[in-house]
């Protein structure tokens, strides 16, 4: 793949001094008294949190009547006859892999093997389809997914969010076709599926995209909903007669979401949306999609539903990381900080750590003060509601919080708070300061285990 560089110039004086800093550091690297030489950088917080607390399903399984959901480190299995989960822990790293395109696909059904290959090139995005079965291999499809010209006037209104009075000729100068990739396949019993995703960073970018293959004749369709233009669909199922999609955009070093779960008509083109807020799905990032039977299966970074069809009457469950206390223990208003009291024995929600201390959701509230300008930043930027932002880590995570015990009082005493909603309590004072509550506390992490529970959402 070609990489286009964003890096801006170095001013001279940073340009001169570069070789004497390459010559530092390499004699950084080889002392034997060097930090690197002695010990691992231990992770920050951001990386403890995610690795502690998100645990979306990415593969569904079905094995005995039972659904399977595989997240990285854990695998949750529901039983259709009591309606229970049970959570494990097990290592599925190498079934889970979110990344991954598909270079095959094996058809069982028809026993053959399919091979994908993209490219692109500064004009347009290709993808290759080639069958390999009993009697060798055979080129199926030729197809150009997406030319310069449709990628930048899809992406143009996104772009002009954050650079106003940019045009489509200025996107075609600075970025390039992207080169698309199979991200799932689903067969609907006549027509293969193909879900396209792409990478839309430095400079590539690339368009919503599946790719309707009939086997029997090998015609090759390309489908763009105009809704799912800027998306990489990088989720796929049939169910109900109709097509579930799970898309979301994929950068150099981040995630984001574009649309939760889509259900696309092939035969009328037409397209629902399911949001959060509008029906019981949690999340914003579709992470993994299976049917079976009457039901679809739609885990999310949030947590998990599933669908009956085609009343759509709908089950979900949110991932909760859960902490177990067996015994009273000391909680405080900040890592380290001075005892409040103590916790009951009991589970408790989770939602950031550091190295030695978890902050737990709490049945009391902490309260402080904040400038309104704080807290109109700090409820943006907790992401108490996006679990997806701790696959961020490159951003640092979320913003601590720091409620202070009086107007204008000494921030390394106040209470630290990550990715908790923040209550306004009554209106601000004459000189605009907010009073907030909070429930959480820190305890202290030791021997704990962090492991996600499966908790009922209501109708």
């Amino acid at each position: 793949m070609r990489r286009r560089s964003s890096l801006p110039i170095l001013p001279d004086l940073l340009t001169s001094l570069l070789p004497y800093i390459g010559v530092l550091c390499l004699i950084c690297f080889l002392s034997p008294a060097s930090a690197f030489s002695q010990q691992e950088p231990p992770a920050d917080a951001a990386e403890l949190s995610r690795n502690l607390l998100y645990h979306p399903a990415q593969r569904i399984e079905f094995a005995a009547g039972a659904a399977v959901l595989r997240a990285a480190e854990f695998t949750y299995r529901f039983d259709p006859a009591t309606s229970q989960w049970t959570v494990t822990r097990e290592h599925n790293f190498d079934r889970t892999s979110t990344s991954r395109a598909l270079k095959s696909w094996k058809d069982a059904r028809r026993n053959v093997e399919y091979h994908f290959t993209g490219t692109s090139d500064e004009k347009q995005g290709e993808l290759e389809i080639e069958r390999v079965g009993p009697d060798g291999s055979v080129p199926v499809a030729h197809l150009v997914l997406w030319t310069l010209d449709q990628v930048a006037a899809a992406w143009l209104p996104h772009l002009q969010r954050e650079f106003r009075g940019l045009t489509v000729e200025q996107v075609k100068k600075d970025f390039e076709p992207a080169e698309p990739e199979v991200a799932a396949v689903a067969d609907d019993g006549t027509h293969l599926w193909l879900a396209i995703q792409h990478y839309s960073g430095e400079g590539w970018l690339g368009l919503g995209t599946l790719v309707q293959l009939d086997p029997a004749t090998g015609e090759a369709v390309v489908r763009q909903p105009e809704e799912l233009a800027i998306s990489s669909i990088t989720q796929i199922a049939v169910a109900g007669g109709t097509l579930w999609l799970g898309a979301r955009h994929i950068n150099e070093d981040s995630v984001e979401p574009t649309v939760t779960l889509t259900r696309f008509n092939p035969a009328s083109g037409e397209v629902q949306i399911y949001e959060p807020g509008t029906n019981p799905i949690v999340g914003r990032i579709v992470t993994a999609l299976a049917a079976a039977e009457n039901f679809l299966w739609a885990a999310t970074d949030a947590g998990i539903c599933r669908v009956a069809l085609p009343a759509e009457q709908w089950t979900c469950w949110r991932i909760v990381p859960t902490v177990r206390l067996v015994a009273p223990t000391v909680v405080s208003n900040r890592p380290g900080g001075a005892a409040r009291g103590r916790l009951a024995a009991g589970s408790y929600e989770v939602r950031w750590a550091t190295a030695a201390f978890l902050e737990v959701l709490t049945p009391d509230a902490v309260e402080g003060w904040l400038d309104p300008e704080d807290l109109d930043e700090y409820t943006q930027r907790s992401f108490e509601q996006d679990p997806y932002l701790l696959a961020n880590v490159s951003s640092g995570g979320a913003t601590v919080m720091r409620p202070l015990i009086k107007p204008g009082g000494d921030p390394l005493v106040a209470p630290q708070v990550f990715r908790v909603a923040l209550e306004r309590l009554g209106a601000p004072n004459e000189d605009g300061w907010q009073k907030v509550s909070a429930r959480i506390g820190w305890i202290p992490r030791g021997s704990l285990a962090v492991a996600p529970v499966l908790q009922p959402i209501s109708p």
